[in-house]
């Protein structure tokens, strides 16, 4: 499964929908594949039948000794593939139902009703790797991808740029008004905003003046990042820099956010992050 995770990293950094497969028999890997569908203008170009299509070509149509393992249930045309070939065994980390409750488009047909229409012995075995499956299939994951694939250092400023103004609108907007010391209601504000928990960034060091919070939440800029190979060092010093310290300075003007570039995922378990009270009380 981490061949076919790999896979499907692949085809996302190619502009394609992130699906991963690999043959293998007897302990061998026979095939391993991703969707083309884009950048071939094929929509038959799945992960799995490209890996069947291999394997095929390898050992023959008949498939009998082989597992197709992938990283999303087969739709129903690589299901009734998988008859075809033969395949006795498939193994998926993400499912056609999942993904339907994501709200994403599927032909809401199970692999095993077609296997069982089909009247095939497929053997299928759900869920496996499914947390890292799961992120190449998230909303928000994707939409990182697709924005920082290619983008050029200006680019990613002019998305800091936009962030931060809607944030700044977005706080603009709340009826709420902070209490407490500047630097502690602005932490509490970034944790709102990004809908995380106090657990997930903890502060682990306080003063008069500023506190350090290690995040350690799920990031959608740190999964894209590692899909397409990037820096995160780089990219979020680009890319998400001013929009958290647009945000603290709504609270206090002299506050300053502040990231440790040095203690930053994927290099360090959390990201160092700062905010501190410039000037005079």
């Amino acid at each position: 499964m981490k061949l076919a995770i790999d896979e499907a990293r692949a085809s996302l950094r190619e502009g394609n929908h992130g699906f991963g497969a690999v043959v293998v028999t007897g302990g061998e890997v026979i095939a391993t594949a991703h969707d083309t569908e884009e950048t071939n203008a094929d929509p038959t170009a799945h992960a799995e039948l490209t890996a069947i299509r291999q394997a095929s070509l390898r050992l023959g149509k008949d498939l009998s000794a082989c597992t197709l393992v992938c990283t999303h249930e087969p739709c129903p045309m690589c299901a009734a593939a998988i008859v075809w070939a033969r395949i006795p065994r498939v193994a998926f980390g993400f499912g056609i139902e999942d993904a339907i409750a994501e709200g994403r488009t599927r032909i809401a047909i199970s692999s095993t009703e077609v296997f069982a229409r089909a009247n095939a012995p497929v053997a299928v075995e759900r869920g496996v790797l499914r947390d890292q499956c799961a992120i190449l299939y998230r909303h928000d994951v994707r939409q990182e991808v697709k924005r920082l694939r290619g983008a050029s250092d200006e680019q990613l400023r002019a998305f800091d740029q936009e962030r931060a103004r809607r944030r700044v609108e977005w706080f603009r907007a709340q009826d709420a008004e902070p209490s407490g010391d500047a630097w502690e209601a602005a932490y509490t504000l970034l944790l709102r905003k990004l809908g995380i928990a106090r657990e997930e960034a903890p502060v682990v060091l306080r003063d008069s003046r500023s506190l350090t919070f290690h995040s350690k939440n799920f990031c959608p800029t740190l999964a894209a990042c590692e899909i397409l190979g990037l820096d995160t060092r780089t990219v979020c010093a680009l890319y998400n820099s001013k929009s958290p310290d647009s945000l603290v300075k709504e609270i206090d003007p002299r506050l300053e956010f502040s990231r440790n570039y040095e203690k930053l995922r994927p290099l360090f378990p959390y990201c160092e992050e700062r905010i501190t009270l410039r000037g005079e009380p």
